[in-house]
């Protein structure tokens, strides 16, 4: 999002772009962040946008201000770009990078990309193209700071100070002759111990870290747990590959976080690949607009099975609404705190009984409140006191059930090893529609026989 210095800033860039002012848009250019010179490219006309490439002549700074743009418009420029122009950005990237923006882009595009790159870097590249996309492995910086453990604190102090190719150097990684990764250090423990001790006599071998194959989440879980800068990656025989660092981990986190926003809602990700392309989009959002379809005939069903059999039918379905938004939106609360709450590790689900007991109390006070209310108003539309009472009491059992199961449906997908996000708002609305509604007519029939 633009702020109004940004937003002065893109006017300027704008204007120079269509005077062809290079050397007074280089100045401009230069002393912004990649970052915002990514927000204002976005920000730009087409035709701009493919001038104002030619204004930064530092491949490095465009490769830069690239990978701080959207998934969607680092797969345009890709696409449009020469293939060898392609490669020597790509060669600019740190090989995390490099194999993230390739998964990004078509298997037949990747190929005329990585034909340019050179022998030493496709290897790297393609080593994580190898491993599954949300895994460590594919995520991992192959350039990492690793010493011998019988290095000296002096030797290894004046080795970093050479490792100006290394992007970020948060730990020392030490390591033994088969390169199994066997302690760690931080920097100011370097600095602060004697110069003559070995590596081996100074590090903590107690060392947090993370298999290839470890999957994302389980990643940021640990930076998070251990307050983390980087964490090491090995294989299965403990020798180090590589590192993530929290850069990697907090880009996983808002991919996570917006998944999960995406999913909630009944869409997909994948359709902001596909933002000029309608029909693609539709076909992603279609089979839930097809379960919440199927599920509100099911409503329909139930309508026309009580219509004829619960007295004053009339009164009562003019509650329906309120029984249907009621029950969808506490089974859509509850579902979207058991799901969050797990991600975080703040629930428990080895004890289902409590977490759902938990939720179901929740929903039997907010019953009560809405229930209270609505005997209070019902009576309204035809004086009839008993109305009220039949109304209220039916709403209470009907948001009940809805916060079971906007609870329960989550947890048994967890249990199952299955993404809990897929008990989404439409799935939760529509099963609570049908549930809600036969629960409402039966208690309000069974109500009506008693009073």
């Amino acid at each position: 999002m633009l702020d109004s210095a940004l937003r002065v800033k893109l006017e300027n860039v704008k204007k120079l772009i269509r005077r062809n002012a290079k050397v007074p848009l280089e100045k401009v250019l230069a002393k912004l962040h990649p970052a915002d010179i990514a927000l204002i490219v976005s920000n730009l006309s087409d035709l701009d946008r493919k001038k104002i490439w030619s204004f930064i002549t530092d491949r490095s700074r465009v490769a830069e201000i690239i990978l701080e743009m959207d998934d969607v418009d680092i797969v345009r420029i890709f696409e449009e770009m020469d293939p060898k122009m392609a490669a020597s950005l790509l060669s600019e990237m740190e090989s995390d990078d490099a194999s993230y923006v390739l998964r990004l882009i078509p298997k037949e595009k990747q190929q005329s990309f990585l034909q340019y790159i050179s022998k030493d870097e496709l290897l790297d590249v393609e080593e994580l193209l190898h491993y599954p996309e949300d895994s460590a492995g594919a995520i991992m910086n192959t350039a990492y700071f690793a010493m011998h453990s019988d290095t000296t604190v002096k030797e290894a102090t004046r080795l970093l100070h050479k490792a100006e190719h290394l992007e970020m150097v948060f730990y020392l990684y030490v390591i033994d002759d088969e390169k199994r990764l066997v302690g760690v250090l931080s920097l100011r423990q370097l600095i602060l111990n004697p110069p003559e001790k070995k590596l081996s006599e100074v590090m903590i071998t107690d060392v947090v870290s993370v298999s290839v194959m470890d999957k994302e989440d389980y990643v940021a879980d640990l930076v998070e747990k251990y307050d983390l800068l980087a964490l090491p990656v090995v294989d299965e025989h403990h020798r180090l590959c590589g590192i993530i660092t929290v850069d990697d981990v907090i880009d996983i986190i808002r991919d996570k976080a917006s998944e999960d926003i995406y999913t909630m809602a009944g869409v997909k990700q994948e359709e902001m690949m596909f933002d000029n392309q309608p029909l693609k989009i539709a076909r992603i959002r279609l089979p839930w607009l097809l379960i919440t379809f199927v599920g509100e005939l099911f409503a329909g069903f139930v309508i026309t099975y009580f219509q004829g059999r619960v007295q004053d039918f009339l009164v009562f379905s003019t509650f329906m609404p309120i029984v249907m938004a009621m029950g969808g939106n506490v089974g859509s609360q509850s579902a979207t705190i058991i799901i969050r709450g797990a991600a975080l590790g703040r629930i428990d689900l080895s004890n289902v009984f409590k977490v759902v007991f938990r939720e179901v109390r929740v929903g039997a006070v907010m019953g009560i409140v809405i229930g209270v209310l609505l005997g209070i108003v019902a009576p309204l539309w035809n004086g009839d006191v008993r109305i009220g009472v039949i109304v209220g009491t039916a709403i209470f059992f009907a948001m009940l059930f809805a916060s079971f199961t906007g609870a329960f449906v989550p947890i048994v997908l967890m249990k199952m090893k299955l993404d809990p996000a897929v008990a989404s708002t439409p799935f939760i609305t529509a099963f609570n529609d049908v549930t809600g509604l036969t629960i409402y007519f039966t208690v309000s029939m069974l109500l009506l026989m008693i009073l």
